[in-house]
């Protein structure tokens, strides 16, 4: 439905964008990554028609942004941060104004989409009354009067409370499952991006660091504790007992093996009967935050929590 292919944007001399490639489908939630100044807020401006691409392509449901530009941008709702409203219009008056403004708009049914967006029985209070939860929530709504294939949102959960959070994701995971809408978030929450997202995408200097995928938003290795004068005989077994991959040393006495928790048992009996003592052994799971620690170069804490092997 999205397709970003080998962007590339130069200001000046500086290479801002570097062949940028990624792709949302229908339904899909699709998390897009990066520390400030990596690049995101650049390449939202090239697919939303704000700033043309240096080189490379942007199609919105087959539609080429540069080009078509009218077709494409019609297929896209978008919010950047906090959606602003007239605080002293009502909910259901803030989209009326906002469908005026959009040529050849069809009739809307807004009790409907005040319905989508959990805002049934709040569309004819004031915005003033709002609190920040509800106007993201208005937002997102005002987003869908065009009924667009691609909903954009930039940090949409900025100054939401867990319980905002929580309701924002239930409502963006509803339009994806249930209206098949195409969705981006830009987001600096990792932990949040983990609940959400069916895809992810880490862009760091301008480069796409990594696209993976729900099932690798969790990394799993073993981990493994060992008395510290027999360590390197332990990694000696370990690399004879799983001779097709890398074992890392982590410390004096830990080390890991990119090896899935079925081979536990197989590495333990090898360790016990060369008379290394083990202390522990279990699985060692790289969340979405170290993920994108490691692939931004930056430093940070280390989640050494791990899963004790009964």
């Amino acid at each position: 439905m999205l397709s970003v292919q080998n962007v590339h944007k130069k200001m000046g001399q500086t290479n801002v964008l570097t062949n940028v490639s990624f792709d949302v489908t229908p339904g899909e939630i699709f998390g897009f990554l990066g520390p400030n100044g990596a690049g995101k807020t650049t390449t939202i401006r090239i697919i939303t028609g704000l700033m043309p691409a240096t080189h490379g392509k942007v199609t919105v449901d087959g539609f080429d942004v540069s080009t078509e530009r009218q077709q494409a941008l019609s297929r896209i709702g978008a919010i950047v941060e906090n959606p602003a409203f007239y605080p002293y219009l009502t909910g259901r008056e803030n989209l009326i104004h906002a469908m005026n403004l959009i040529p050849g708009l069809k009739k809307v049914d807004l009790n409907a989409l005040g319905a989508l967006v959990g805002l049934e029985t709040k569309l004819d209070m004031k915005v003033k009354q709002y609190s920040l939860g509800m106007k993201q929530r208005l937002g997102i709504a005002r987003a869908l009067l065009h009924n667009p294939k691609v909903l954009i949102l930039d940090e949409p959960t900025n100054g939401l409370d867990p319980a905002g959070i929580a309701d924002l994701r239930n409502y963006l995971r509803h339009l994806a499952d249930h209206r098949g809408i195409a969705i981006l978030i830009s987001s600096h929450l990792l932990s949040e991006m983990e609940l959400i997202t069916d895809r992810f995408a880490i862009i760091d200097q301008g480069q796409i660091k990594s696209v993976q995928g729900g099932e690798a938003k969790t990394e799993s290795v073993i981990l493994c504790k060992v008395n510290r004068e027999q360590m390197n005989e332990a990694l000696d077994v370990a690399a004879l007992t799983f001779d097709d991959v890398k074992i890392i040393q982590q410390s004096a006495e830990t080390f890991i093996v990119p090896r899935p928790e079925s081979d536990i048992p197989h590495l333990l009996n090898h360790l016990v009967e060369r008379g290394i003592a083990v202390y522990q052994i279990g699985m060692k799971h790289e969340t979405l935050e170290e993920q994108f620690l490691k692939l931004t170069k930056k430093e940070g804490g280390t989640n050494n929590a791990f899963i004790t092997s009964q």
